[in-house]
């Protein structure tokens, strides 16, 4: 029968198979509740936080949408959604602008063992990755270095502006390879891992900013995600 599909199962072990067919409409009324959805995610992230005060709305509205990404990558990792079909429901745009930093690397390798913390007596804005003494350091993305100087708190740091707003930072260096104004390439060596103070070993500080709010890196390095450590 025309424009119908079949998903067929077999058993292994008895050879046995099981189908079931889908009529074309059927897999296209599918894909459009699937999208509708997507749109009522988008609609419910905006409505459920505009009591919030507006930075806290703002920091919710990222979070929010680093989660509708990551559920929008994962439907088109399985081929369940493309490109084609997000541009056909006026989503591409907003999907590709919600990605802000775009495709980034990790600074260094290793290991999560400490993350971003809110308590106003001892905030800690980024996570820390540790790793071998020197190891060489990364920039994530392409940008131009603002500051390359020493911290009182972070040691030696240095901060790279990116394209839509966003910083990064890698603090506790115990070399940096950059000066303030020099224009920096995605995946260049920008400087070498150095010790935290009171003893903590060798670890780079990593942060990531959108303007005044905090990212946390492991929601855009997966690898970082799986490395943690950290007590949450």
């Amino acid at each position: 029968m025309k424009n119908r599909f079949s998903i067929i199962i077999i058993n292994e072990k008895t050879k046995k198979n099981y189908s079931v067919s889908f009529s074309q409409i059927i897999i296209k009324a599918f894909f459009s509740l699937l999208i509708l959805c997507i749109i009522g995610i988008m609609y419910l992230i905006i409505e459920n936080y505009s009591y919030l005060p507006y930075e806290q709305q703002q920091q919710q509205l990222y979070l929010e949408k680093q989660n509708l990404i990551e559920m929008i990558d994962f439907l088109k990792e399985q081929n369940i959604i493309n490109d084609s079909l997000l541009k056909n429901y006026d989503l591409l745009f907003d999907y590709k602008n919600y990605q802000g930093l775009g495709e980034i690397i990790k600074p260094v390798d290793g290991i999560i063992t400490q993350g971003i913390s809110n308590d106003k007596q001892n905030p800690h804005n980024g996570i820390d990755i540790a790793t071998q003494f020197k190891n060489k350091i990364f920039a994530i993305q392409d940008g131009i270095v603002i500051f390359s100087d020493d911290i009182q708190q972070l040691g030696n740091t240095i901060i790279i502006a990116h394209p839509n707003n966003y910083y990064s930072l890698y603090g506790h260096l115990f070399k940096s390879l950059v000066q303030e104004r020099e224009i920096i390439q995605q995946n260049q060596m920008i400087g070498t891992v150095g010790n935290g103070k009171n003893d903590e070993g060798p670890h780079l500080h990593f942060e990531i900013w959108y303007n005044n709010l905090i990212i946390d890196p492991r929601k855009l390095i997966k690898e970082y995600k799986i490395k943690d450590v950290s007590i949450r």
